[in-house]
Parts: structure tokens; C-alpha cells; sequence
């Protein structure tokens, strides 16, 4: 297995990390041919480690195939920042990163996303390993990824750091709150999730980006040639 990038990730490539935030990595690793290839072998596509570091990585094709179908996550290799490890491989990636795009997809798997957070904090189910209350991080989740979102449709652009965001402020303030705490703000949080709902669908009504597509041709040859290289 070599590594062909590695990146920061999480809450200190968006803008929300405190003193006590983890950090955490993606990255992309490649098997080698005559791995990928053996009927007797079973190829990892996704390998982690957990603990004071998040490490995740996927194997080339799988990443590729994640990248098509408009994963946010598996996005943010293309553009963070914080680069930590590279390869020719992962900047000819990044600089065609128009090649991996499908803008309904990309849509389809954030509104998806952010589903699923609604739900989580709307309905207050989740408790932590040590028993804290992680309510708010789901509102925050919601909040980054539709607004990332609205970002690529208003701009083209895939933007990490949320920074930028009108609900920046909202997001630091409920960041290190726990569900007791949290209970008074949570109309105004409520009104912020819906709003960008409904902003997402006014973006994408009037989005120059609604229609890219991913070109599968390129993509398929590049990864042959990636794999031929490293065989």
C-alpha cells in the first residue's frame, strides 16, 4: 500500500476547532497491481485509526467512485489546504477536479447528509462513548455541508472553511454545547436549518454549475495509468 495523499479534515479545516478538537486526516493510498489483481487476496478500500488522530484513507478506485457520487467528505481531499502528504497522482487529481463532478449527485448526498443530522439533533439521539452529550455537532454539520453546498452552486467553488458562513457565529457559540445547554437556542438554530434548506433550492435554481458531469472516460484511464505506474 502507498500513500498517494493525505490531508486535514474536520472542524480545524472548517474553521470550528477549539483547544480540545481532534485532528482528522483523509487520504488515498494505492494497492499494488498485482494486489488489486489476485483472486486470493481482498484488497482494503478503506483503512483508519482512531484515537487523538482520525486517520482515514481510500484505496484509488474506491475514492474515485466515493468522488463521482458527490460525497462531501471524500470532496475536501480535492480541496484542503492542509496538505500533509502528496503525489503526482493526487495533484493531477486536484487539478481536474471538474472531471469528478456530478452537480445532482453532489446535491442529492449533501441534502442526504444533512437529513440525517436534522434528525439526529432534531430528535436528540446521540450520546458519546463517555457518556457527553454531542447534540450540537449534528446542527453544525447540518449548517457546513448545506451551506457548502449552496457555495458550489452559487460559485463553482467546493469551500472547506465556513468561515465565510452568515451562521458562523451560531455555530461557534452552540459548538461546545451540551443538550441541557443548548435548549434555549434551539429555536433559532431550527429557524438557521430551514433557512438553508430552502436556500439550497433557490441555489440550485439558478445554478451555472446544475449540469456538470463527471467524465467516466477520463477517470477509468486515469486510474489504469496510476496503477500501471505503481505495478
Amino acid at each position: 500500500m502507498k500513500i498517494l495523499a493525505k490531508v486535514l479534515v474536520g472542524s480545524r479545516l472548517h474553521g470550528l476547532d477549539t483547544p480540545e478538537s481532534d485532528y482528522d486526516y483523509r487520504g488515498i493510498h494505492i494497492s499494488s497491481l498485482q494486489d488489486k489483481l489476485s483472486p486470493f487476496k481482498k484488497d482494503k478500500n478503506t483503512v483508519w485509526i482512531e484515537g487523538n488522530e482520525d486517520n482515514t484513507s481510500y484505496e484509488l478506485a474506491d475514492f474515485c467512485k466515493q468522488a463521482v457520487q458527490g460525497n462531501a467528505t471524500i470532496l475536501e481531499v480535492f480541496f484542503s489546504d492542509k496538505v500533509y502528504e502528496t503525489s503526482p497522482a493526487h495533484q493531477e487529481m486536484k487539478e481536474n477536479w471538474k472531471k469528478f463532478i456530478d452537480t445532482h449527485r453532489f446535491i442529492a448526498a449533501s441534502r442526504g447528509y444533512a437529513h440525517n443530522q436534522w434528525n439526529k439533533f432534531y430528535n436528540f439521539e446521540d450520546t458519546g462513548l463517555l457518556g457527553q452529550k454531542r447534540t450540537a455537532k449534528f446542527a453544525i454539520a447540518f449548517l457546513r455541508v448545506m451551506w457548502q453546498c449552496e457555495q458550489f452552486l452559487l460559485t463553482g467553488e467546493f469551500k472547506c472553511s465556513v468561515k465565510d458562513c452568515d451562521y458562523y457565529d451560531l455555530m461557534r457559540r452552540i459548538k461546545p454545547m451540551n443538550i441541557d445547554e443548548i435548549q434555549g437556542l434551539v429555536p433559532e438554530v431550527i429557524a438557521a436549518m430551514s433557512d438553508m434548506n430552502m436556500r439550497i433550492s433557490m441555489a440550485e435554481s439558478k445554478s451555472e454549475f446544475i449540469n456538470m458531469k463527471p467524465d467516466l472516460d477520463w477517470i477509468e484511464k486515469f486510474i489504469v495509468r496510476v496503477y500501471e505506474q505503481e505495478k
